[in-house]
């Protein structure tokens, strides 16, 4: 760790502020007390202060390489006096020296001197008790800085794995599915199985494009559900019917990249899978300044739900919304007359 006084500008010109302060009281004081000239005060102060400013400036290595965490009390406590006791010492010493050779025709003044050296010997102990006990805060301090750094960037890496794992989850029914429509296509009608290659080449596309990606808009999201949906259309005819109703402003709005088509899947998977007429699905979006919200409806089979469960589609969608956003709150489940609807809340102001 690097000296905090030194290594920043705006530390030493502080540290420098203070100690001028300091200077000053000192040299009002002595000069009330001893009643001596305001020239010998002043020379008084400047001579012990600014020595004890220099080491002051040296206190911070016993500080810093006497680490309380790392010490017994006893050690610890030892260390430092034996430091006080050497900064002092050095202190009085060169600082009675120079005030000595300047001033020995005064003899008032230096019997004074000699008298007060006791009591400047104590005020030097309690000065380097506070000038360690602010560095040893200053350290505190940027341990815990570099603590809540160190976590942040541990919760971001963690936050992005989990995202990543979460997003990579594609299903694979769905691609073996399609895989085995393309080949029954291929013999009866090569046209439509064209398309649908082409459909899904597209659709893996954008997947892997956008797998690293935290964010996207919502018009990419919905052309990303029209290639999946153009292939399970091919595969299911008129027994997949999909209604949107998408206000047009809000296709800029953000959300998390690849979030909808798991619930599209889900739909397909519980409305048309198990059905041998028309099944319906609706999307739809409305948005106000800092939220869209998207709702996805089909059609269900209550006891096929109940039966096979709500899958890993929603649990994916749940989990990546809580870590996107650090909220439980931003997706519903509501069940009515056999519609099953998911409810999604994208916040605009949390990006």
């Amino acid at each position: 760790m690097l000296h905090p006084i030194l290594n920043k500008r705006q530390n030493f010109i502080t540290y420098s502020i203070i100690w001028i302060i300091v200077g000053i009281i000192h040299a009002l004081i002595v000069s009330a007390t001893y009643d001596v000239d305001i020239s010998i005060s002043a020379t008084e102060s400047v001579v012990f202060n600014f020595l004890y400013a220099v080491l002051g400036i040296g206190i911070w290595y016993p500080v810093y390489f006497t680490d309380l965490e790392k010490n017994k009390i006893a050690n610890f406590i030892t260390n430092h006096l034996a430091s006080a006791s050497l900064a002092v010492g050095i202190w009085l010493w060169l600082g009675i020296v120079i005030i000595k050779s300047v001033y020995n025709d005064v003899p008032g003044y230096i019997n004074q001197l000699t008298i007060s050296t006791p009591l400047r010997a104590l005020t030097g102990f309690l000065i380097y008790a506070i000038t360690a006990s602010i560095y040893y805060l200053f350290i505190y301090y940027q341990n815990f800085k570099n603590k809540l750094l160190r976590e942040s960037e541990l919760k971001a890496l963690v936050k992005e794995s989990e995202l990543n794992s979460l997003k990579s989850q594609i299903n694979p029914h769905f691609l073996f599915n399609s895989l085995n429509s393309i080949s029954s296509l291929t013999m009866i009608s090569p046209e439509k199985a064209q398309d649908m290659v082409i459909n899904l080449s597209d659709f893996l596309r954008y997947s892997l494009s956008h797998k690293n990606e935290s964010l996207t808009t919502f018009d990419k999201e919905l052309k990303n559900i029209d290639r999946y949906l153009k292939i399970e259309k091919i595969r299911f005819g008129k027994r997949l019917n999909v209604e949107k109703d998408i206000m047009e402003h809000c296709v800029n709005y953000y959300l998390p990249g690849l979030i909808l088509q798991p619930l599209m899947e889900n739909a397909v998977k519980y409305g048309v899978y198990e059905s041998i007429e028309q099944s319906n699905i609706s999307i739809s979006a409305k948005c106000t300044t800092d939220l869209l919200e998207v709702h996805i409806a089909n059609e269900y089979d209550p006891d096929v739900i109940s039966k096979k469960g709500e899958g890993i589609g929603l649990r994916n969608v749940s989990g990546r919304m809580k870590i996107q956003y650090g909220r439980e709150d931003l997706l519903k489940i509501e069940k009515n007359d056999k519609i099953f609807e998911v409810i999604l809340f994208f916040p605009q102001n949390d990006l």
